[in-house]
């Protein structure tokens, strides 16, 4: 239904324009009188017209006089009403001349656009969304976009968005009743859409607005039915509603959902651009430490919502081999609170938790895996004490400032880069800087006072139309997820010709539970960190990395042989396993990736035990050499990144 504002606003105008034209005829009436009748009609009629014109034929110093004339009741109160009318009517054939541009501007456009026309729905209106729209490139021929919004946006903004090709829809659908909903999306394309993004400042919100679309063959007929392949781009960034959504969609498991959901966080986003421009192992791509030895020490001043997702890719992106430890620093002046929200979704059983440590138990994974809280304000001398110990004891090799206070993020990266480099150590340091671009512009170039800090992107930089719904991570997990399926049904005494190379990994995608694809999407942001890790081990293995695969997963490999579009296993699953351990490369790269989804699922709060995703429990929850007893069939897995770079190579 449309926004009350704007239809009173209407009405006023129209209530206006009348009541304007009916003064000017009496005026012209009364001024008129003494002529003859068909000339007066002409006489008033012209008169009411040009009123709205700009130039009404009886002026105001016409009416002063007249009334002087004969200053009667009737002239008197109609004189100074006709007075305010030359005034209003103008306003009211501006409004009209503004509202009939807008949409012959509107028409144009339509116009203009082809008839394969690409419909983008989004829904909300605020800083983000505003960011979506100032950094687009998309051709307003090609590409329609659609604001569905309950916000009141000023005309002068309306018609500005609407020259840049923007279609602006002031409804709000969620008060709407069920048989009302095809009426108000009539103008929105919405069953043409191949996008819509739910981007209002409250998830459940955003939820309630997912619920309007028909998840899959068995939900209500009432909801609306959105076209094959649509991509629905829903923001979510609390814990508990984010579980909700993941529910509702998981309903529509195993089967065909009619759209592809994806959940956006922007703090996530934020911090995996971190990662991946400036990775966690930076401090050791010019180094000669084994991998083994590469401890990543981590630094987090700030434990809000950037701090937690700081930590929690650090999980997955730190593992660097299956031995190398991780050890997280969190400091926060309300470190107590900010603690127990954030570990709320660790497993007990996965974790030993204490009042200030955090650390994954030995039988859950390899390596070490750490995280320490000190409730330390950085503005005093104790923080900067405790990091000259600490950097004693283990160097840091990396850290995060996500502190919402400019001043005291200022102050402490100054603080930390003269610490480290008195101990001639030139380490990353990120800082948080979304309130003043100015001043992160000045920190982003070269000066000596902060010379190795650099700037996390500020949101409304990233937010871009292409990052939505075109999301690179998005693609190559879709890979992972066909490369899994690939694989898993090739055996050895296999003998099907056929695979399912050729199935599309869209569909395959879209029958996923939301946790499948998160776990995939967490394996290809691991691999920006397997591009350092391989060419390295391989060096430390002192191989050549293209031999050893062909020799690992060539058409005659010692471990699976690949048949041109799939692999099938060389030998029982017993076989495979054993040629594993006999390669130690294999075998080291396998135990990594094995212990890296171990980190990964203890992140998300799973834990060992009869296989459950209600629950959040996988067997697979275990050390490289606990799987290898309990569940031998499933090490071939972690093979996969190897598998992906030899496809990609061939």
């Amino acid at each position: 239904m449309k926004n009350k504002t704007y239809i009173r606003t209407s009405r006023f105008i129209f209530v206006l324009a009348i009541a304007s034209f009916l003064i000017a005829t009496i005026q012209g009436v009364l001024y008129y009188k003494s002529y003859d009748p068909f000339f007066k009609f002409l006489l008033v009629m012209q008169n009411s017209i040009n009123a709205f014109g700009f130039k009404a034929s009886v002026s105001i110093k016409d009416v002063i006089a007249f009334m002087n004339n004969d200053p009667s009741m009737l002239n008197t109160i109609v004189g100074y009403a006709y007075c305010i009318a030359v005034f209003t009517a103008p306003y009211c054939t501006i409004s009209f001349i503004y509202k009939f541009l807008e949409r012959i501007l509107r028409l144009i456009i339509g116009f203009r656009r082809g008839k394969n026309c690409k419909h983008i729905l989004i829904f909300g209106y605020n800083d983000d969304v505003k960011a979506i729209l100032r950094n687009n490139t998309s051709d307003p021929k090609e590409t329609c976009i659609h604001i569905i919004t309950t916000e009141k946006i000023a005309q002068e903004e309306v018609y500005s968005m609407n020259k840049s090709g923007y279609v602006i829809h002031n409804i709000d659908v969620l008060k709407a009743k069920t048989e009302e909903l095809p009426t108000l999306f009539a103008k929105t394309h919405v069953e043409k859409a191949k996008n819509i993004i739910l981007f209002e400042d409250s998830s459940i919100r955003n939820f309630s607005l997912l619920q309007l679309f028909r998840l899959c063959e068995d939900d209500s007929a009432e909801r609306i039915k959105l076209s094959e392949g649509t991509k629905i781009s829903c923001r979510c960034e609390e814990e508990g509603i984010g579980r909700l959504i993941a529910e509702y969609y998981n309903n529509a498991a195993g089967s065909d959902a009619f759209y592809d959901l994806e959940l956006v966080n922007f703090p996530e986003m934020q911090i995996h651009k971190m990662y991946s421009d400036i990775p966690l192992h930076k401090y050791y791509e010019s180094s000669d430490t084994k991998l083994d030895d590469c401890t990543v020490h981590l630094l987090v001043a700030g434990l809000g919502q950037m701090g937690k997702q700081a930590v929690l890719q650090a999980m997955n992106l730190g593992v660097l081999s299956d031995k190398n430890k991780i050890i997280i620093d969190v400091f926060d002046t309300n470190i107590k609170r900010q603690k127990a929200e954030f570990i709320n979704q660790f497993s007990t059983e996965t974790f030993e938790i204490t009042d200030n440590c955090v650390r994954l138990k030995n039988e859950a994974a390899d390596g070490v895996l750490e995280i320490n809280f000190y409730a330390l304000n950085v503005q005093y001398l104790d923080f900067y004490s405790l990091l000259r110990k600490k950097t004693g004891d283990i160097p840091y090799t990396y850290a995060v400032i996500t502190l919402e206070n400019i001043d005291f993020a200022v102050n402490c990266a100054m603080q930390l880069e003269e610490i480290f480099c008195e101990n001639g150590q030139e380490i990353p340091i990120l800082m948080r800087m979304d309130t003043d671009r100015r001043l992160a512009g000045f920190i982003s170039s070269e000066n000596s006072a902060l010379a190795n800090v650099q700037i996390i992107d500020d949101r409304s930089c990233i937010i871009t139309l292409d990052m939505i719904i075109n999301r690179e991570i998005d693609k190559r997990a879709k890979e992972y997820n066909h490369l899994y399926n690939n694989l898993s049904i090739i055996s050895s005494d296999d003998e099907r010709v056929s695979d399912n190379s050729d199935i599309d990994p869209e569909t395959e995608w879209n029958r996923l539970r939301l946790f499948r694809r998160s776990s995939s999407k967490a394996a290809a942001y691991h691999d920006e960190v397997k591009n350092f890790i391989i060419p390295k081990l391989a060096c430390e293995c002192d191989i050549d990395l293209d031999t050893k695969l062909e020799q690992l997963l060539g058409s005659e490999g010692s471990v699976m042989k690949y048949t041109g579009s799939a692999w099938r296993m060389n030998g029982s699953e017993q076989d495979v396993l054993e040629n594993i351990k006999k390669d130690s490369f294999a075998y080291e790269l396998a135990s990594l990736e094995h212990r890296r989804w171990c980190c990964y699922m203890a992140s998300i709060g799973w834990r060992a035990g009869e296989r459950s995703d209600r629950f959040r429990r996988n067997p697979c929850l275990v050390t490289q050499e606990k799987l290898m007893e309990t569940k031998p069939e499933m090490c071939k897995y972690d093979l996969m990144s190897l598998m992906a770079r030899y496809r990609k190579k061939s």
